[in-house]
């Protein structure tokens, strides 16, 4: 279900332009018109393994606000509701400037209960004169399934394709992070080999934990949506930490698919991800 953090919202007052003109010392103040000048939401795509926990903050940039709304907002488009809907929060200012610029955030928490796909964001700015302006942003939300690893040889890739949707002809970021079987006991990989110490673990047995493997090859594979055959892309290597990223152009909508074969006795593994190329 979907945790509410205590809204901590702060309020960043640029200073004032160095072209500007004083006002006369006895002339009245008119309060700065009220505009909303961007809303951002990180990180896009929110993408929740498991029974993970992820934060999603909304970040709200204004001109002479004093009160400042964010409500997060299922669309429904990937199934479900959350338990709050839509998600309310007032943005409280801690400082100011005469500027009038000042920064609003509001964060929320994502679990597997929440539903996937599109979210909105509303924005509701009031000024000083009671005027009041709205905006709106999205972001895009999705599950990947948590697998435990059975047996001392199994390995398994986190992989994400982004952004999605892509402009045709931008390049698509492709990272994710190959990872080995841990056991409960005393069987580890240490890098190179699996340190073996007493008969805890075996291939039967449900492995609780992964090490991330470096310095292995990953083969890159696309197939254009509607069918056809998978067509061989790149091979990049992870780095020592199990990481792995490139950039493709991206022409077509189609499923992209990274794959180890194995190696030293490891099991392969592989993983996919959809990306919708729009014009």
């Amino acid at each position: 279900m979907m945790k509410r953090i205590a809204t901590a919202l702060v309020a960043a007052a640029m200073g004032a332009s160095a072209l500007s003109v004083a006002a006369p010392a006895l002339a009245d103040t008119a309060p700065d018109a009220v505009s909303i000048e961007s809303v951002r939401v990180t990180p896009d795509p929110v993408v929740i393994r498991g029974n993970d926990d992820v934060a999603v903050t909304a970040t709200v940039n204004t001109v002479g606000a004093e009160d400042v709304k964010i409500e997060f907002d299922p669309t429904g488009q990937g199934g479900g509701q959350s338990d709050c809907n839509p998600c309310a929060g007032a943005a409280k200012a801690t400082s100011t400037k005469s500027s009038g610029w000042k920064t609003w955030d509001k964060t929320i928490v994502l679990d597997r209960h929440d539903p996937d796909g599109k979210w909105n964001v509303y924005v509701e700015a009031t000024g000083q004169d009671g005027t009041v302006v709205r905006a709106k942003s999205s972001f895009w939300v999705k599950h990947v399934e948590g697998h435990r690893p059975h047996g001392p040889r199994a390995t398994r890739i986190e992989f994400d394709a982004s952004p999605e949707p892509v402009r045709k002809g931008r390049n698509l970021s492709l990272e994710g992070t190959l990872a080995v079987a841990r056991c409960y006991g005393d069987w580890w990989w240490d890098g190179d080999a699996y340190v073996v110490g007493g008969n805890h673990c075996r291939d039967d047995y449900r492995w609780h934990n992964w090490r991330n493997l470096g310095w292995q090859d990953i083969k890159v594979y696309f197939q254009r949506a509607h069918g056809g055959r998978w067509e061989y892309v790149d091979t990049i290597q992870t780095n020592p930490d199990g990481s792995f990223y490139t950039k493709i152009p991206a022409y077509w909508s189609g499923t992209w698919k990274v794959v180890f074969e194995g190696s030293r006795g490891l099991y392969g593994s592989q993983a996919t991800d959809f990306v919708r190329v729009v014009r």
